[in-house]
């Protein structure tokens, strides 16, 4: 009776074992699918990434001109985004923040959420929703529940990244 529940004892381990695997896994791959150019200019397409936050000219496009109706997130601390580069969002613009690849702004940060933020370009400001992150959306030194108004001249803050607010 004793071998048959060692016996037992040890597929249950067997079991565990291979779960704690397979979930490492396919962690591991979900993290891999982001592409690196992606992950390391943090960008997929809607929102604009520019190196010069002051204007844009790319293939198409005229430059930001000040007071255009558009509004800029600006790197102002950022472990994985070059400090300065600028993601443009003009008025009715929605753009997702998080580390998952399917985000506009994608943050490689272990403190950021895979869905972590929401930002929406409106004629007033940036209104900033946190999608219940787990270490929260910081703006003006406050946690923001729910979503918040910011204006010209505030700081986002998400992980160790810290976004400085500017109209256009």
């Amino acid at each position: 009776m004793l071998n048959l529940t060692l016996l037992g004892g040890k597929f249950v381990f067997l079991g565990v074992l291979y779960l704690f695997v397979f979930l490492v896994v396919r962690s591991i791959a979900r993290d891999l699918r982001i592409p690196a150019t992606i992950a390391a200019a943090g960008l997929s397409g809607r929102g604009i990434a520019v190196a010069d936050a002051e204007s844009y000219a790319g293939p198409g496009l005229t430059p930001v001109a000040q007071g255009t109706g558009v509004w800029a997130l600006v790197v102002a601390e950022s472990p994985h985004l070059e400090v300065g580069s600028a993601f443009l969002l003009p008025v009715g613009e929605r753009v997702l923040i998080g580390r998952a690849a399917e985000c506009e702004i994608v943050l490689s940060d272990t403190f950021v959420s895979s869905s972590h933020a929401r930002v929406v370009a409106e004629a007033e400001g940036l209104v900033v929703e946190d999608l219940g992150s787990t270490n929260g959306t910081v703006v003006g030194g406050r946690e923001v529940m729910g979503s918040v108004l910011v204006a010209h001249g505030e700081t986002i803050a998400i992980g160790d990244t810290v976004f400085t607010v500017e109209s256009r």
